[in-house]
C-alpha cells in the first residue's frame, strides 16, 4: 500500500539528480537563498505588530564574512537580493555559522503590519512557482539561486 510509482520513480532518481544539482554552479546567481529562516522574534504572532521584534526587526539577510568581503559588504550595508523571479532590498548581517555561498532570510517580513507599515524584505518576491518540488509543486524556498548586489545607501529607500 505505500508503494507509490511516482514516489519510487523519485527515490530512485535521488543520487543521479543528487550529484548534477551540485556540479551545476550558475555564475549569474552563485549563492544559495534559505528563504524563511525561523529566528527568535519572527514567531507568527509577531506579524501582527513589529514592535515586538526585539532583534533584526528589519529582517537582515545573513552572509558570510568571506562573501560579504568579496562583494564588499559591511554589517548593516544596504543590498539588493535577486532572483530570476524578482528582487528585494535588504540589510546586510555578517554571519560565520552559514556556510560560504549561502545566503539567509527570515520569514514574516514584507508584509503589512498592524500600523499599516510593511517591514524588511518579502521573501516570497524571490520564490517561482517554476522551481518546485516536482511531486508536492511547492516551490524550493530552503534552495533559491540569489544573487547579492551592493548598493549605495542613496539609491535604496528605508526598509
Amino acid at each position: 500500500h505505500l508503494a507509490i510509482p511516482q514516489l519510487l520513480a523519485e527515490v530512485r532518481e535521488l543520487a543521479a539528480a543528487s550529484t548534477a544539482a551540485s556540479a551545476v554552479i550558475d555564475s549569474d546567481f552563485p549563492f544559495v537563498l534559505i528563504a524563511g529562516e525561523r529566528r527568535a522574534y519572527n514567531a507568527n504572532t509577531i506579524f501582527r505588530d513589529a514592535a515586538w521584534r526585539r532583534t533584526d526587526p528589519g529582517g537582515a539577510l545573513r552572509l558570510h564574512p568571506r562573501d560579504a568581503d568579496r562583494l564588499g559588504l559591511a554589517d548593516g550595508a544596504r543590498a539588493r537580493c535577486e532572483s530570476r523571479r524578482g528582487s528585494v532590498e535588504v540589510r546586510i548581517l555578517r554571519c560565520d555559522t552559514l556556510r560560504e555561498g549561502v545566503v539567509s532570510l527570515p520569514h514574516g517580513y514584507g508584509i503589512e503590519s498592524a500600523d499599516g507599515r510593511a517591514r524588511g524584505p518579502a521573501i516570497n518576491q524571490l520564490t517561482a512557482t517554476e522551481h518546485r518540488d516536482p511531486v508536492a509543486a511547492t516551490p524550493y524556498h530552503k534552495h533559491v539561486p540569489v544573487r547579492i548586489i551592493a548598493c549605495e545607501a542613496a539609491a535604496i529607500g528605508a526598509a
